[in-house]
């Protein structure tokens, strides 16, 4: 939807670096290749044994035609875990303005960098941790990626998608603008065999199927395709629909010829992708129109969907929300009919811009509130009398809700740390949109008489995961307030209960709120008492036996209190409704470590497997050290598993480094049941590596306050370039800004030493976007701006420097003069930081596994060190103390540095290196074993046989001399003769040579 990319399938950008689609005229756009990153690898990192993370998966027609889950080592991570759940029903229509036919489709921007960010969650609260599904008929997985034109949803938001009943869509997007490589990829893309099938088609099929999401999203904006191309993938999209059960999405570009001809509507000359074939078969099934539609447009649009017989509300009007998110001015009101409900459905495109005006992660679902339900905060109030509607004025809601056992913890999928039944079992931030529960469907609808509540996530106290419901406020005497939560349909028996999981410390009465009636009358409403609570939490379980035979439309909860209330909360952790105990589970069977990288003596990752079990909600994975205290590793519904964060301190450290890895499985009550254990060897002591005693200062830029900016997009302001992370489009932009400055106040004067700035190229973008020409100044104590530093010339993605001279301030000026060479100008500023300590960051350290050392006879000792870059100096040490190198290297190119001719002595050990880069600390000390000078002999011997199949009996001597050599050897140092299975194989062909 022409969106900018660093390359032809370059990483999805900002609001600033993409071109809008805010007219239906052409706009120069940037021509790349289309060999992707010239590579057929995904994941490069995994593939050069750099990380084991799993990333979602991405395509060229080439690499997509090649693809297996056997050639692909991240296919069982990324498969989702949740099937769609197709019994999903509307019901009664709280909102009059909304129409029931009408839908929406989300084009969000889900991860940060489809080619970099974990599919499968990670260490990090700010994420697109999307739960309005409620009012989705779609989400369409919006990426760019340097891999080709295929970006696959990653499992995680398929998983919370499919659980909520929504669909979702891989993103299949073509380059923008004129390129001969783009159109010869499209004829590739399109081929069509003699018999009629499309070679491309089957393949898309395939890997949907195998990973589990439900469709592709068309966007085609290459121009110079010819109308026979045109026809031939409308065709490709009818043979999709009649040979699986996918659903195609297109953006309006491409017209009926094969032209790039945006018409904000569907008319005659782009109807072709709607129109039934004699079958009865259609391409589209959801039609993305551009931007600029008017009310005759609008009516053009349901006219043709009409003639074609086709639903309306399979077009879908596009809301470009990319920079301004809710503040964008939108003519909806050319949308609706005399009814004033919508003619048409609505399709969103990057509405998680929610996340750049946010000023936390937590404060994104209060952003989140007023786009999806409006700034009424009221479902049923959202209406017309504000610039922004909200979403839940034009559709209604739906539910999935209606088989028992249905239980919530109102989990989002994301948190500042893990609670498990209320305590915290993770201390870590964390992201997972695999587990996240079905949200409550209306947020808020509060019927209250007096004082309204106010009901909030609340994110440092939950039951399971990362939150709670939190209701609070100043109530006055006599208030009464029943918040709706859920939507359902579920069928009473006498065996039904409800289990309330609630803190109500300060008194209030609360009951339990069920609704009998379809249209949720709150006559027909029947509520149960729940206890009074004190500290901490507390479950109450309700009988609804006596109602046994009626169903149930709604869940609320009810807050009444007769007295005057000041600050009152009550939060609810978890809510279940079932009629019988689900059965607690068995161990995992199987459960293997299957790879492990260690990153330091204290760090390690791992991907693990275990064999699945039925009904199980999902797999808690645990660790557990000496001390055995045990801490939550991740949660996934997947029986395969990735985790960054297995760790140990020199306290908590076994004594055989081994740590106990422990699988636990949790049912659809959320019970635990027993686990399974397996051992984590580190392969090495605590002294492998060395502990950071000296790290750099607090960055006292972080959070200040932003006093004055010369411009910044309303979703990307000033202050995101002061909250400590790039990852999720954190950035102050001003679009078409060659030239602007920010000003902070840090709240007190200190004295700064070290300057860092994180250009656009560090969050993904052009490096012709890098700020080239900028300053920082400080205003000294007669109010004047004073220069600390200005850098000129630059072409970094990172500038971190030293001042010439400390300065001591309160307030700070970031004055940029040349936002850089891009013709897509734009202010595009990820970081500003401030040190009081001069210390540079430290070289990040060669892992471990790339440094190899042998301990030979004499003063023939080797080391080698492999990925040294070229500039960068090794250095090695006899001990993790000591002061002065016993050697070192500057590498005069990338590549390998080999130390020979050093001396280890006779016995085994470690030898320490460092590397350190120019402007940049010497990295920490890391360390690699090094065998007895008997073993590595022993092993040369060994390695010196002629292969197994070429002994003959001549050679029974050497092989003779070699068992010897290995007898003579202390039966703890024969352990480490690694290539004994050789030597073991060369001793039975000599038997058997001699037998012969």
């Amino acid at each position: 939807m022409r969106r900018r990319r660093n390359k032809f399938y370059g990483r999805m950008l900002s609001a600033s670096a993409a071109f809008m689609l805010l007219s239906s005229m052409g706009a120069p756009g940037a021509n790349a290749e289309v060999n992707g990153d010239g590579t057929d690898v995904v994941n490069e990192n995994y593939a050069d044994h750099l990380s084991l993370k799993p990333l979602a998966p991405a395509f060229r027609v080439d690499t997509l035609l090649k693809w297996s889950p056997e050639n692909d080592p991240d296919a069982e991570l990324n498969r989702a875990s949740v099937p769609l759940n197709k019994d999903r029903f509307k019901g009664a229509q709280v909102n009059p303005l909304a129409n029931p036919k009408a839908g929406i489709t989300n084009a969000g921007i889900t991860t940060w960098n489809h080619d970099e960010a974990s599919s499968v969650g990670s260490n990090e609260f700010n994420v697109y941790a999307f739960d309005n599904w409620q009012l989705l008929d779609s989400y369409i997985y919006w990426a760019g990626t340097n891999e080709g034109i295929f970006a696959i949803p990653t499992p995680d938001i398929v998983d919370a998608a499919h659980r909520n009943g929504v669909p979702v869509y891989a993103t299949l997007g073509f380059p923008w603008g004129r390129s001969a490589d783009g159109v010869a990829e499209i004829e590739k893309f399109t081929k069509q065999e003699a018999d009629g099938s499309f070679p491309v088609a089957d393949k898309m099929i395939e890997v949907a199927e195998y990973y589990g999401f439900d469709g592709y999203f068309f966007n085609q904006e290459t121009y110079g395709v010819s109308k026979e191309t045109a026809e031939r993938m409308n065709e490709m999209m009818r043979y999709i629909k009649r040979n699986s059960k996918l659903n195609v999405s297109w953006y309006d570009a491409q017209d009926n010829n094969g032209a790039i001809n945006y018409q904000d509507s569907i008319n005659s000359k782009n109807d072709m992708y709607v129109k039934p074939a004699k079958d009865g078969v259609y391409a589209v099934d959801e039609f993305f129109l551009n931007y600029n539609w008017t009310t005759a447009k609008i009516n053009t649009t349901v006219e043709t969907m009409k003639g074609h017989n086709r639903s309306p509300f399979d077009a879908y009007a596009g809301f470009e929300l990319q920079q301004n998110s809710y503040n964008t001015k939108i003519n909806t009101d050319a949308l609706l009919d005399e009814n004033k409900q919508p003619k048409v459905s609505i399709a969103l495109y990057t509405p998680n811009s929610t996340m750049g005006l946010a000023k936390d992660p937590a404060d994104f679902h209060e952003k989140e509130k007023t786009l999806w339900t409006g700034p009424q905060g009221d479902p049923t109030l959202a209406d017309d009398s504000a610039n922004w509607k909200g979403m839940a004025r034009f559709v209604t809601d739906s539910s999935v809700i209606e088989e028992m056992p249905f239980t919530t913890n109102f989990n989002s999928g994301h948190g500042k740390q893990y609670f498990v039944n209320g305590k915290i079992a993770s201390e870590l931030e964390w992201n997972n949109r695999s587990i996240q529960d079905i949200m409550p469907t209306w947020r808020w609808w509060t019927r209250h008489e007096g004082s309204r509540i106010q009901v909030s996530y609340d994110f440092d106290n939950a039951y399971n995961g990362g939150n709670s419901l939190k209701f609070s406020g100043s109530l006055d005497a006599g208030s009464v307030n029943d918040t709706m939560l859920y939507s359902t349909k579920l069928p009473v028996t006498d065996s039904t209960k409800v289990r309330v999981v609630y803190q109500n410390p300060t008194g209030a009465d609360v009951s339990l709120g069920v609704a009998y009636s379809e249209d949720y009358a709150q006559d027909k409403m029947k509520y149960y008492s729940l206890p009074k609570s004190g500290d901490g939490w507390q479950t109450a379980v309700v009988d609804l036996g006596k109602d046994a035979g009626k169903t149930s439309y709604a869940l609320s909860l009810k807050v009444s209190n007769a007295e005057k209330m000041d600050n009152y909360s009550i939060h609810l952790g978890q809510l279940s409704v079932y009629d019988a105990n689900a059965a607690v589970l068995t161990k995992p069977a199987d459960v293997k470590v299957l790879e492990k990288i260690t990153k330091t003596a204290f760090e390690a990752e791992a991907r693990l497997s275990w064999k699945a079990e039925k009904n199980v909600l999902y797999y808690e994975v645990y660790q557990e050290n000496a001390d055995g205290v045990k801490t939550l590793l991740g949660v996934t519904p997947n029986d395969y598993f990735y985790t960054p964060n297995i760790t140990r301190t020199m306290k908590n450290a076994s004594a055989d480094n081994t740590t106990s890895l422990k699988v636990v499985p949790v049912n659809q009550d959320y019970v635990r049941g027993e686990a399974a254990e397996i051992t984590f060897d580190w392969g090495m002591g605590t002294d492998a590596t060395e502990i950071e005693n000296n790290p750099t200062s607090p960055n006292v830029a972080l959070n200040a306050k932003v006093t004055s900016v010369s411009a910044e997009n309303a979703a990307e302001p000033a202050s995101k370039a002061l909250d400590g992370t790039a990852i999720g489009n954190s950035k102050w932009c001003a679009t078409n800004a060659k030239s602007g400055y920010m000003t902070i106040d840090i709240g007190e004067p200190k004295t700064i030493r070290r300057w860092r700035v994180e250009h656009a190229e560090f969050g993904g973008e052009a490096s012709n976007m890098n700020a080239v020409d900028f300053e920082l100044l400080y205003k000294n104590e007669s109010g004047e701006w004073v220069s600390a530093k200005r850098i000129k010339d630059n072409t970094k993605a990172v500038t971190d420097v030293i001042l010439d001279q400390p300065v001591t301030a309160r307030e700070f000026k970031l004055q940029i003069y040349n936002s850089g060479t891009s013709p897509w100008g734009a202010i595009r500023i990820y970081e500003w930081q401030m040190f009081e300590n001069a210390a540079l960051p430290r070289t990040e350290n060669i892992m471990m596994h790339f440094v190899t050392a042998e301990n030979n006879a004499g003063a023939q000792d080797q080391v080698t060190i492999e990925r040294v870059k070229k500039g960068q100096t090794v250095r090695l040490y006899n001990s993790l103390d000591a002061k002065d190198a016993l050697v070192e290297k500057t590498a005069e190119k990338d590549g390998t540095v080999t130390f020979d001719q050093l001396d280890f002595g006779p016995e085994a050990g470690r030898i320490y290196y460092t590397i350190q880069s120019e402007d940049e600390r010497e990295s920490l000390k890391f360390s690699v074993a090094y065998l007895n000078e008997k073993v590595t002999e022993v092993i040369h011997q060994i390695k010196n046989l002629p292969d197994v199949n070429d002994l003959t009996l001549a050679d029974k001597h050497i092989v003779n001399d070699c068992k010897v050599a290995y007898n003579k050897l202390h039966p703890t140092l024969r352990k480490q003769v690694t290539n004994y299975d050789r030597l073991i194989q060369a001793i039975e062909r000599i038997q058997q040579l001699k037998k012969e």
